[in-house]
């Protein structure tokens, strides 16, 4: 009897010739274990095979290979032996520089037999860990819908984590040191945020998860008011004191030096409403204006002749572009006669555009 899986015959006690069968079993080993298969798509023998040529005979096969189909033909001293594959046997197919696998299904992929399910860590050109289970190293990756099976068409990558304090996000780095990330970090609003040099962080954007808003929350913002009445002399620039700030994002806005300070350079709009108050004969004119480092931005000017008491407002919006720390007042001229910039009708916002 031979061996259960490859056929090998043993030696009986006594047999004469015991050569021929201990070398039949070397031959079938030389032919089966490793199997080197040149290609799996000939029906016929090839034209010129060398001793130790194997190769899987193909559907319908003709010549020396007749009746073969599915099994393993192996040249050996100008001939061929055939030998019938078995569960578990491995081969690489030279042709097609892939491994595949006798299974109960017939001959398949070595990587669809395993299946890959549960692996504890993959490195793809790189070694993984416990930390990056899944490590690849490459120019580029692509995730594509699957039109094998073929699926639905979409595509979706989820990020799952345990609980609202934890992270699920991207990270990008430059030389493995952090320079940008976005998703949800630390809470469930979605958040990017950037970093110089991998430690010290900004956010830049933020959307609420339950309203839909987005916030910017380094963008200076503020909106200013003066709560008692400014007075004005007659016929001198005088800076409105807007001393309380309503909102003041970054604290862009000196409430002690009633002014806006840009924290960087980039493009801002201002504006301002400011009512008129009485002091005893109003002004012949009045002029309101917004100054950029003492000197009149040159952007528009509020203008009227005669004010009514309690009831003319100055209104003017203006978009310029600034550097970092440029300073933005508001200035008011009263023609022949003193007044007031009424409390609390008075106000100053600005905000970073670009």
């Amino acid at each position: 009897m031979p061996t259960p899986r490859f056929g090998l015959p043993f030696i009986a006690q006594g047999q004469a010739q015991k050569e021929v069968t201990h070398n039949d079993a070397l031959v079938r080993l030389d032919a089966l274990i490793d199997l080197y298969i040149i290609d799996r798509d000939l029906a016929a023998p090839p034209g010129s095979p060398a001793d130790g040529d194997a190769y899987l005979v193909a559907a319908s096969p003709t010549g020396a290979w007749v009746g073969q189909a599915g099994n393993i033909a192996y040249c050996i001293d100008g001939g061929w032996r055939f030998y019938v594959p078995v569960k578990g046997l491995v081969a690489y197919v030279a042709d097609e520089q892939t491994i595949i696998v006798f299974t109960a299904s017939g001959w398949v992929s070595l990587v669809s037999a395993l299946a890959f399910q549960n692996l504890s860590k993959l490195g793809i050109l790189t070694a993984a860990d416990t930390t990056n289970r899944l490590a690849v190293k490459s120019d580029a990756v692509l995730l594509s819908h699957d039109d094998v099976t073929p699926g639905t068409g979409d595509l979706r990558v989820t990020l799952n984590k345990s609980a609202a304090g934890k992270d699920a996000g991207f990270i990008f780095q430059d030389g493995f040191s952090t320079r940008a990330l976005f998703g949800l970090l630390g809470d469930d609003d979605f958040t990017i945020k950037v970093s110089p040099n991998g430690s010290t962080f900004f956010t830049g954007l933020v959307i609420d998860r339950s309203t839909g808003q987005f916030k910017l929350p380094i963008d200076p913002k503020f909106s200013a008011y003066t709560n008692f009445d400014n007075y004005i002399a007659a016929n001198t620039w005088t800076k409105v004191q807007f001393n309380n700030a309503d909102s003041n994002d970054q604290s862009a806005f000196d409430a002690g030096n009633n002014r806006f300070a840009a924290p960087f350079a980039g493009i801002y709009t201002f504006g301002f409403s400011i009512r008129f108050k009485a002091n005893a004969t109003v002004p012949t004119k009045v002029i309101a204006a917004l100054y950029k480092n003492g000197v009149e931005l040159g952007r528009g000017r509020a203008v009227s002749g005669a004010p009514v008491d309690d009831v003319t407002t100055y209104n003017l919006t203006v978009l310029t572009s600034l550097a970092a720390s440029d300073q933005i007042d508001v200035r008011v001229n009263f023609a022949t006669n003193d007044g007031y910039i009424e409390a609390d009708q008075s106000h100053f916002w600005g905000h970073y555009v670009s």
